[in-house]
């Protein structure tokens, strides 16, 4: 068992862990950023673009401030989100992992583009080899989908010159033949190439065998038309091509608060009416992208069931404030192991003056023994028995409902008072005795005398 002293000691060190963690909650709420960073792309993309219209309306209806980072797209935005340098980045699902990484919520589809000038004779992508054809710039999403794809049809990039270009040196370039652009349908950049008719786009071929070799690809067509360009809407007839998500990505350790600002943004009319790619799905039932990790707060947020949706949102407000929790607990410990402490400390004192009490009642039977012996007079020996009887009957008194009660000391006193009472009475019984005897000696002399 711990000492009194070691129990205290341990709940003063408790308490001083808790004030500490208050001190280090304290800091963090009041360092707590409110700047948000979102990895886009290039100025040109439409990440960049829609980045620039989330900014707008994050500043205007929360009290946070948006920094958009241009970036080399998609792989270049992982990286960031990894190294702790962006909050937020809108990333290619099938461009890059979301490995320690959480969605926050589909945005659009980005579709795979295979684009050549019209007077050229390619017609598919295993034309494409041998001839200069942008396929991205490292780091960047256009690239990474353009790999995969040229890696499922077994051509090489060496095969394709000038490929590590961004898309736009077409308007350019006139040795550039052609690129492969995965992109969403409303990118600036790539609307301005195809506003000029110098370009047609080319089906891919064996998209939907390709899609079925990729978790994070689908099969989908270009609509007809969906490009405006001085020889009119282009193109002309739909194009079979693949399409994945770009969604917007948070690092882990963001403040609830902080996503639940862009979170609501995202899915707000006004965005949605500006940026009308947007998708309306829910995550978690989508095929693709149910199998990503979703992050807690969106989890809750597309949870169609009320009642978990209740249970998961006390979880993430535990998970939010577990610093403050574990203060409170800490704090909580402490103070009943205090008051646990004051309560021992009050019994023990109570027993304390009981035993004193006990033992001055011990004390005062004893002095009556001593006292006793040299008494003469019955008339004091009987006011001895009185006093030893009221003595006996306090000790009981004293010791009821309490562990003394059991104890030597009140056994001992309970003793010596029944010891002292038998002396008295035995020396009143003794003093009875022999006044009897002198009354029937006197009787007899006055007989004798008349």
């Amino acid at each position: 068992m711990l000492s009194y002293r070691m129990k205290n000691m341990i709940s003063w060190f408790l308490l001083a862990i808790a004030g500490v963690l208050i001190l280090y909650w304290g800091y963090q709420k009041s360092h707590e950023s409110k700047m948000i960073r979102i990895a886009t792309a290039s100025k040109g993309g439409y990440y960049y673009q829609y980045g620039t219209l989330l900014k707008r309306y994050i500043e205007k209806k929360t009290d946070y401030t948006v920094q958009l980072l241009v970036t080399r797209g998609s792989v270049d935005n992982r990286g960031k989100l990894l190294a702790g340098e962006a909050d937020f980045a809108i990333v290619g699902t099938n461009s890059v992992s979301l490995q320690n990484l959480y969605m926050v919520a589909p945005l659009w589809r980005d579709y795979m583009h295979l684009v050549v000038r019209k007077n050229s004779d390619i017609s598919s992508l295993a034309d494409m080899a041998g001839n200069s054809i942008a396929l991205g710039k490292p780091g960047s999403g256009y690239r990474a989908q353009s790999m995969k794809v040229l890696d499922h049809f077994a051509l090489e990039a060496e095969q394709f010159r000038s490929n590590d270009v961004y898309f736009t040196q077409l308007l350019s370039d006139a040795s550039l033949e052609g690129a492969i652009v995965t992109t969403g349908l409303l990118n600036p950049d790539l609307r301005q190439v195809m506003a000029s008719g110098l370009f047609r786009l080319v089906s891919l071929e064996g998209a939907e065998g390709y899609a079925l070799n990729h978790s994070q690809l689908t099969t989908a067509k270009i609509p007809s038309g969906v490009y405006s360009t001085v020889a009119g809407p282009a193109p002309a007839e739909s194009v079979e091509t693949i399409v994945t998500y770009a969604v917007m990505a948070a690092r882990p350790g963001l403040p609830e608060k902080m996503v639940q600002a862009v979170l609501d943004q995202l899915n707000s009319d006004q965005v949605r009416a500006d940026a009308p790619v947007m998708l309306d799905i829910n995550p978690t039932e989508d095929p693709v992208l149910r199998y990503l990790p979703l992050h807690s707060l969106s989890n809750r947020y597309y949870n169609p069931f009320v009642g978990l949706d209740n249970f998961s949102r006390l979880l993430g407000q535990i998970a939010e404030h577990k610093v403050l929790i574990l203060e409170g607990l800490i704090i909580f410990v402490v103070v009943v192991v205090q008051l646990s402490q004051l309560r021992r400390r009050r019994i023990e004192q109570v027993r304390v003056n009981l035993a004193a009490e006990l033992e001055s009642v011990f004390r005062q039977t004893v002095e009556i023994e001593r006292n006793q012996k040299d008494a003469r007079d019955w008339r004091l020996l009987k006011q001895y028995l009185v006093e030893v009887m009221r003595l006996k009957q306090q000790a009981v008194t004293l010791v009821q409902g309490s562990e003394l009660a059991e104890s030597m000391l009140f056994l001992s006193t309970i003793q010596q008072c029944a010891d002292v009472m038998r002396q008295l009475e035995w020396r009143l019984s003794a003093m009875q005795l022999s006044e009897a005897a002198r009354q029937e000696v006197d009787a007899a002399r006055s007989l004798v005398s008349e």
